[in-house]
């Protein structure tokens, strides 16, 4: 029991012991732990110290050289004697006044390289296991070096003085010393091209192309100029420009180099400039045809866009396939210029990958906002009936469509020759007849022939007349339709050749074995019958009526007025005719039934019926029409102004033979009277920017076969736009100056030579 005891006592008090010891070991850690915290932070403001006394050094170095300036304020100039050498102080070159920064480089490279004395010891440093100092023949190796004896590091002047202007930037070897920068890294290597440059201006890379002589511009403007009037002249026929063989030797180098070459026979000094020019120089290259036809629509562009003046206009779509089936989309703009007359401008084309909604609205968008136009300055919109661009008026309201005139006049005459029995039986036959002629080139000899044997047996008898131009060979067009008055041209030709048609068909007749001889009889006894002969004259007179108002739809300069006071004039033409023309038809018909002896049937009274009349709409509509155009004008100012318009200019002798709206608006701007009767001047631009029809964007695609055929199909569309751009608009393009053309050239990328 007692043992029992004694064992217990002895090993609490081992416990009691080493709990005591446990506790001394903390004590000591926590104090130990203490003290070294102490010690750190006594480095670490050691450290903070020396840098903020380095830092404060450098700010005094950067505030010495800045602050010393010339007696004239705006001049500052560098003391070199002011200037920190040592790398490790000396301020950046950042911290100077832009004005010195190049003085201050200019000065360190004149001062050199900062080198210790020449009794210097370079300590010794342990990196790792190895003991390394800097190498005192450094400085014959390498002339960008930089020693500093406080830091014992190397660095590199050229950096340190370009590195805030180098296209690479960083700090390169600037403030960490030689350990972290490559000699051989573009930083370095622009950086000592910069000092080199900035010491020997004369002799850099730059400067060799910057001091060049007036030889050399001159010359340079000769070629450039020559290839534009090349260019120029290409652009204004719509040819091509390449190729297919441009070498020395070719035969034919292709348009663009032939025209060069013979504006090099034409002139010496072209020929002395070009000639000796190297072969890098010649500035014929495809590229450089390029850029001066981009060049040329640009400037047209800009010139269109300026003329429009940020004022109200139009804009004219048709989508259709080109030369290669891809869909393309033109875009024509109708607007009033600052003289008040109405043009029609092509604005460019653009490639789509469909003809929806809105697909047209999205790239017509991107074409506007390019030119620095926008939607909001629409105030009509014209197309063909095939695609109207809702979301366009549903974005702006006041962009009314007007459908194209001249197409549904080509819609009712269509619709007539198809619907109608007695019509369309009639076209079928002349279709019919074109074919029969068209298919052989025999019987178009024979025809050629038959009509110059009944020219000069008309002319022998004295009933035609002679002269230049005068009763030339034509043959028989077949109609078409979309191909506007293609109906009326067939007509009027098989009018006019008549005789000669009846002659062929007889003497083909003649052979009983040809393999059309049952066709051939059939079109002699259809030609030779009265209602064939009384349908060609009766559609001739319909269609002429007709064909006159679809001329006259199609001008460039005609406006919603005019137009509807024409169709007006049409129906009644026509009307006069149901109720008046009747004997007068009938007579011609029985002349040519007569000379031909063909019969004559007995003929009853024709019928008569009349037209539904037209209502033309009074200019105060257009008010209601475009109220965001007329914000805050009451209409009866409207009214009064066009009141007092009327009485002013039927006082005026200059508004006596005016013929339409476009006349009136364009006399307004010459007497200055558009400023005293703005409003009325307003509705008259509004209605002058209501298209009448699409014929502009039609001659756009006609124009496109010209620059995008066959055998030039292979074209970009940047490139297919700008020719088409400047061949349709040739008019402006003659109208801007080569310098204006040329300065433009100039801007679109870096030239070797300046103008």
């Amino acid at each position: 029991m007692k043992n029992t005891n004694k064992e217990d006592a002895r090993k609490k008090k081992q416990k009691q012991e080493q709990r005591s010891r446990t506790h001394k070991e903390r004590r000591r850690s926590r104090n130990g732990g203490r003290r070294r915290r102490k010690s750190r932070n006594g480095g670490r403001r050691r450290r903070n110290n020396k840098e903020h006394e380095e830092e404060e050094e450098v700010a005094k170095a950067a505030q010495r050289t800045s602050e010393t300036q010339h007696p004239s304020e705006s001049i500052k100039v560098v003391d070199y004697e002011l200037l920190e050498t040592d790398p490790r102080i000396r301020p950046p070159i950042s911290s100077y006044h832009p004005d010195i920064q190049n003085e201050v480089r200019k000065a360190y490279l004149k001062i050199g390289r900062h080198q210790p004395p020449h009794n210097f010891v370079y300590p010794w440093s342990l990196k790792g296991n190895q003991r390394r100092r800097f190498g005192k023949n450094w400085f014959d190796l390498y002339d960008w070096i930089d020693y500093s004896e406080s830091k014992d590091l190397a660095f590199c002047l050229p950096c340190f003085l370009f590195k805030n202007v180098s296209k690479y930037r960083g700090d390169h070897f600037v403030t960490e010393g030689l350990a972290n920068h490559a000699t051989s890294s573009n930083s370095h290597v622009d950086c000592v091209h910069m000092s080199y440059a900035l010491m020997n201006p004369n002799q850099s890379i730059k400067a060799a192309f910057v001091n060049q002589t007036k030889q050399m511009n001159s010359e340079y403007r000769v070629h450039i100029n020559t290839s534009l009037i090349a260019t120029k002249f290409l652009l204004r026929c719509g040819m091509p420009f390449r190729g297919s063989d441009e070498s020395f030797n070719s035969l034919f180098k292709g348009p663009f180099l032939e025209l060069v070459d013979n504006l090099k026979e034409i002139n010496p000094e072209i020929a002395n400039v070009i000639d000796c020019a190297p072969d890098n120089n010649f500035m014929t290259a495809p590229t450089i045809q390029k850029d001066l036809v981009a060049a040329c629509a640009c400037e047209i562009t800009q010139q269109i866009v300026c003329d429009i003046t940020d004022d109200v206009f139009c804009v004219l779509i048709e989508e259709s396939g080109d030369v290669v089936g891809k869909e393309q989309m033109v875009v024509v703009i109708l607007y009033v210029n600052s003289e008040g007359l109405v043009k029609e401008r092509f604005l460019g084309i653009v490639s789509v990958k469909e003809t929806s909604a809105k697909s047209l609205k999205e790239a017509l968008e991107k074409l506007l906002s390019i030119n620095g136009l926008s939607l909001s300055s629409i105030r009509g919109q014209g197309y063909d009936g095939a695609s109207n661009l809702t979301l366009i008026q549903n974005e702006n309201p006041s962009t009314y469509y007007v459908h194209c005139f001249a197409h549904q006049l080509q819609l009712a005459l269509v619709s007539c020759a198809k619907t109608l029995k007695d019509v369309s039986g009639f076209f079928g036959k002349v279709n019919m007849l074109v074919n029969f002629i068209r298919s052989s080139n025999k019987r178009q000899k024979l025809l050629r022939d038959k009509q110059v044997s009944q020219f000069a047996k008309l002319i022998e008898e004295g009933q035609i007349e002679t002269g230049s131009g005068l009763n030339q060979e034509s043959s028989i067009a077949r109609a078409g339709d979309t191909r506007w008055g293609s109906h009326f041209r067939s007509l009027t030709s098989l009018m006019t050749i008549y005789g000669a048609i009846i002659e062929v068909l007889e003497e083909v007749g003649k052979d009983t074995s040809f393999e059309k001889y049952g066709e051939t009889m059939l079109l002699l006894d259809v030609l030779q019958s009265f209602d064939f002969i009384f349908m060609l004259y009766m559609m001739v007179e319909i269609l002429g009526f007709t064909n006159d108002l679809s001329v006259a739809l199609q001008k460039r300069d005609q406006d919603l007025l005019n137009a509807l006071s024409l169709v007006k004039a049409t129906k009644e033409e026509l009307q006069e005719m149901r109720n008046d023309g009747w004997e007068e038809l009938i007579s011609k018909v029985m002349e040519i039934c007569n000379k031909h002896d063909i019969n004559v049937p007995d003929l009853d009274a024709p019928p008569s019926s009349s037209f539904k009349a037209f209502d033309v709409k009074n200019l105060l509509r257009m008010v209601e029409l475009y109220p965001n155009d007329f914000v805050d004008v009451p209409e009866v100012v409207v009214r009064h102004q066009l009141q007092n318009h009327v009485r002013n200019v039927r006082c005026d002798p200059k508004f006596a033979k005016l013929k339409g709206l476009s006349d009136l608006c364009a006399k307004l701007v010459e007497t200055k009277k558009c400023n005293t009767f703005d409003i009325v001047y307003r509705l008259l631009k509004l209605t002058l920017v209501l298209s009448v029809a699409t014929t502009s964007v039609e001659c756009v695609f006609s124009a496109m076969k010209f620059v995008k055929s066959q055998l030039c199909n292979k074209m970009g569309d940047q490139w297919l736009n700008d020719r088409l751009v400047t061949f349709i608009e040739r008019d402006v393009l003659g109208t801007i100056n080569n310098d204006v053309i040329l300065a433009h050239f100039q801007k679109m990328g870096s030239r070797r030579f300046s103008l």
